[in-house]
């Protein structure tokens, strides 16, 4: 017989007490002289006699009735590791004593500094993870050992195993559903005859023994899961064997982390040195490469172009842009912000005045129109411009002359137009509150710039140019990069700023940072928290088809069916949301 103790784990206690079994007769029954008391009307006086023989432990009946042993009724039968005995409430695993055995800590302990040289030498992670498994199998006698991630939706997906034959098929999928939905630890000594899992096609079908599965955590975030699965009847999982799987599918967890934050960091790196940038500008996704064409096929041809977009979104770094590539680059740049200044001082901005014409005028005034003579002028806002000024502009960009305040003679100016606005000017018209042939004045060619929650990757580009920025302006900080949760919060979060508010949670992180990574995580979250149930419902919808339009690059049809909706509902969202 095998010297290790052997013990019985009252299961239906909290915390799985175990009572060690003596070398003689062990009763179990109702009466009190017993060496395991168990109530209950239906409990024998002496229900089970175990007692040592050279075969192992024999356990028998005490007062004619059966004994259940693993949900079947016997006479009597040798006790094997991982056998359930149920007697009356109590379901009573027995077990070998694996605390009292010597070295066993030792081993974990040397298995674990194993691994960390280990890591010291291999680079490459798969190789690691698949070292780590056969270390599993070593520890708890397992026989298949696998480690499955985390897909987007939630779903496992097999990352590494122990490599033996046919590993794909050897393990329950109701374990593995039962752990992600709980998130927590399962460890069975006895499948089979376990009541919540011995009915579940998976473990018949394989036969299982013992089953360990863990939740692999990292930062707290549920990440993955590790699955140790034995078909031997002699082994049986213990707790002492979850607490050390936990411990390892924690270190494989924060391995798996490193690698994919180490991936991101360099993917960003590469994407940032290589085509992505046009003149300083972030054109990485295909709704910003539109634009970036657009400009292209425009800048020469000299003609009024109008941007329109969401404000922060850098409309004036594509106007810069259109400068840059055309004919006029090395002219002025003029820009003006419509909404800065009304009346009579936006006039004498734009189009100059002549000494002592108002209150105020105590010499002649170019204006900006004159400053950017042969160069572009840049309106921004343009929505914001007051009618009777509408009118002046339009006949300025008519005639190529300027009148002054003040003066009776138009001045010719040579100068090519550029609009900005957040506005819907189409809409302003048919309000009547934007000129018509203005509008159509201005809106020669027209060019949407995206907001940063439809531009994909290019946000962690941006943020990584604009972190480059902050590096430069605070060289003492020491600043390496971004945590990884920094580049998840990026990802998902709507960014309603703009490139405004990235660049302004940035500047704040860095300012806040102690150590190399800006962490900005949940950054003011609560802030923009909605209050109402159906404002969180919208809210939830939005984010939900912006996320699924990212992910398909800007194809909206592609989007609605990732999202399992038809085409025109899609669109009814899509114009009922945003």
């Amino acid at each position: 017989m095998n010297t290790a103790r052997r013990v019985l784990c009252r299961l239906s206690e909290n915390g799985r007490h175990d009572i060690v079994l003596r070398t003689r007769l062990f009763c179990i029954g109702s009466g009190t002289d017993n060496d395991l008391v168990v109530a209950g009307k239906n409990v024998p006086t002496l229900a089970v006699k175990i007692e040592p023989d050279g075969n192992g432990y024999h356990c028998s009946s005490g007062s004619g009735k059966p004994v259940i042993i693993n949900g079947k009724k016997v006479r009597s039968a040798v006790l094997s590791c991982g056998d359930i005995l149920t007697v009356g409430s109590e379901q009573l695993l027995f077990k070998e004593d694996t605390a009292s055995q010597p070295g066993n800590e030792d081993k974990v302990v040397e298995n674990l500094k194993r691994f960390i040289d280990a890591v010291g030498k291999e680079r490459e992670l798969h190789p690691l993870l698949k070292n780590l498994l056969r270390i599993l199998l070593e520890l708890t006698g397992g026989t298949d050992c696998f480690l499955f991630t985390l897909e987007p939706d939630g779903s496992p997906q097999l990352f590494e195993s122990s490599g033996n034959e046919h590993a794909t098929e050897r393990f329950s999928d109701t374990i593995v559903q039962k752990v992600l939905t709980t998130k927590e630890g399962i460890c069975i000594s006895n499948a089979l005859a376990d009541p919540a899992f011995r009915n579940a096609h998976s473990i018949a079908d394989l036969k299982l023994h013992s089953v360990l599965c863990v939740p692999m955590l990292t930062a707290g975030n549920f990440v993955g899961l590790v699955y140790i699965g034995s078909a031997n009847p002699g082994v049986s999982f213990t707790q002492e064997n979850l607490s050390v799987v936990l411990l390892y599918a924690s270190i494989a967890g924060m391995l798996i982390h490193h690698v994919d934050f180490m991936t991101d960091q360099q993917r960003i790196i590469e994407r940032l040195s290589g085509s992505s940038a046009e003149d300083g500008v972030i054109a990485g996704c295909p709704v910003m490469r539109t634009v970036i064409e657009a400009v292209r096929s425009i800048a020469d041809a000299d003609i009024s172009v109008l941007l329109e977009g969401e404000t922060g979104t850098g409309k004036n770094r594509i106007a810069e842009l259109i400068h840059a590539r055309s004919r006029r680059s090395g002219k002025p740049f003029v820009v003006v912000n419509c909404s800065a200044l009304h009346g009579e001082l936006l006039e004498s901005e734009l189009f100059g005045h002549k000494k002592g014409s108002f209150t105020g005028a105590a010499t002649d005034h170019r204006g900006l129109f004159s400053a950017a003579d042969g160069g572009t002028l840049l309106l921004d806002e343009i929505g914001e411009l007051e009618t009777p000024l509408q009118a002046k502009l339009l006949r300025t960009l008519e005639t190529g002359t300027i009148r002054q305040i003040g003066s009776n003679y138009e001045q010719p100016v040579n100068v090519r137009m550029i609009c900005a606005t957040n506005r819907d000017l189409q809409g302003m018209v048919r309000e009547g509150t934007f000129r018509s042939d203005l509008y159509y004045r201005i809106n020669q060619f027209s060019i949407i710039v995206p907001p940063l929650r439809e531009r994909g990757d290019d946000i962690e580009l941006l943020a990584l140019l604009l972190l480059d920025r902050l590096k430069q302006q605070y060289p003492d900080r020491r600043i390496s990069g971004f945590t990884p949760a920094s580049l998840r919060y990026m990802r998902t979060h709507p960014w309603p700023g703009n490139i405004r508010e990235l660049a302004n949670v940035l500047h704040r992180a860095v300012l806040m940072t102690t150590g190399p990574l800006v962490n900005i995580t949940g950054e003011r979250e609560a802030d923009t928290a909605p209050d109402s149930f159906d404002a969180a419902t919208r809210q939830f919808q939005k984010q939900l088809l912006e996320r699924a339009i990212r992910n398909a690059d800007g194809n909206k049809e592609l989007a609605a069916r990732a999202v399992g909706l038809s085409r025109s509902t899609f669109y009814r969202y899509l114009s009922q949301l945003m």
